[in-house]
């Protein structure tokens, strides 16, 4: 009989202390919590009308805003290289010193088939200055030309119209507007002149050739029946054509050591050199020139001259 009680106390014993570990301890109490983190044999349950394989919806990411936006009007160069350039800064000191809100960017592409995705990006672009390598490459992205840049066949500016049906591009030259202003005076009284390069500049100091009166040709590294080539110019040929235009990249900074290869030794004080390069303000193609006696001048003002004529086109009412 006694045994029988021990047995039984002990039994009560274990009982209650159970319970009184389970009561200072309640989360014992509680189920299993299974997270999908911690567990990677988790399968969720799949939603109504949603099947195990079938994808959830992931929105498709906006394009991020852009970074000019909070300028009213947004005005660029479009290019490459453009650590040669000097709009932007003249551009921007502008706006400043006339109040006008509104920003100009160097935007240097890599392909000119990035313009579409620059337009459509900057709905407050409102137009753009083109330089090389894409003067005559932007032309089949264009809404339509104006009557002198489809004669000249490149386009150095841009002029940006939203409408609700759509954007336009609307393309123009200012190059030969910039040439003719800085160097008409310059031109009196010289006849003939050589443009080197084939570029889309070239094609506009041409234009402006044309316009003043003076018989011009091109002259390449190739050469075609149209086109003259380097070992072409002679001594007769340089005394001819007492007029140069440089409209190559060659001396253009940082490249300042460079110069087109033109024979200099022919030059003479009765020659006149022009180059269209702003940057530096004297070219090695200038400086070479002047060694031998002739007159030399660059493109600082031709830019400021095509700068404004840019401007009064952005600013037109009349397209």
């Amino acid at each position: 009989m006694f045994g029988a009680l021990l047995v039984i106390g002990a039994v009560l014993f274990i009982i209650i202390k159970a319970v009184n570990n389970s009561l200072n301890n309640p989360e014992d109490l509680s189920l299993p919590q299974h997270k999908k983190e911690e567990d990677p044999d988790f399968e969720p349950i799949p939603m109504e009308g949603q099947s195990e394989s079938e994808p959830q919806y992931k929105p498709e990411p906006k394009p991020a805003a852009s970074e000019y936006g909070k300028y009213g009007h947004l005005f660029g160069l479009i290019g490459k290289p453009l650590a040669h350039s000097t709009s932007k800064v003249r551009f921007n000191k502008m706006f400043r010193e006339q109040h006008i809100n509104a920003y100009y960017e160097n935007f240097e592409l890599n392909d000119i088939e990035e313009v579409t995705r620059l337009v459509e990006s900057n709905p407050n672009l409102c137009g753009f200055n083109v330089t090389i390598p894409y003067k005559q490459d932007i032309i089949p992205y264009l809404t339509r030309l104006d009557e002198t840049a489809q004669a000249i066949g490149a386009v150095n500016t841009v002029k940006v119209i939203h409408k609700e049906s759509g954007t336009e591009l609307i393309g123009y030259n200012t190059d030969w507007i910039g040439f003719t202003e800085s160097f008409k005076e310059l031109l009196e009284g010289h006849k003939k002149a050589l443009i080197l390069g084939t570029g889309g500049v070239s094609k506009a100091v041409k234009y402006a050739l044309d316009q003043l009166g003076i018989e011009n040709k091109f002259v390449s590294r190739n050469s075609t029946f149209e086109i003259m080539g380097y070992y072409e110019l002679s001594p007769s040929i340089m005394d001819d054509y007492d007029v140069i235009v440089n409209c190559t990249p060659m001396g253009m900074w940082p490249e300042i050591n460079q110069c087109p290869d033109i024979p200099y030794t022919f030059l003479s004080s009765n020659h006149l050199l022009l180059d269209v390069i702003a940057n530096p303000d004297e070219t090695l193609f200038m400086k070479k020139g002047r060694e031998h006696g002739a007159a030399a001048k660059g493109g600082k003002d031709m830019l400021e001259q095509q700068a404004v004529a840019a401007w009064n086109i952005w600013n037109s009412i009349e397209v």
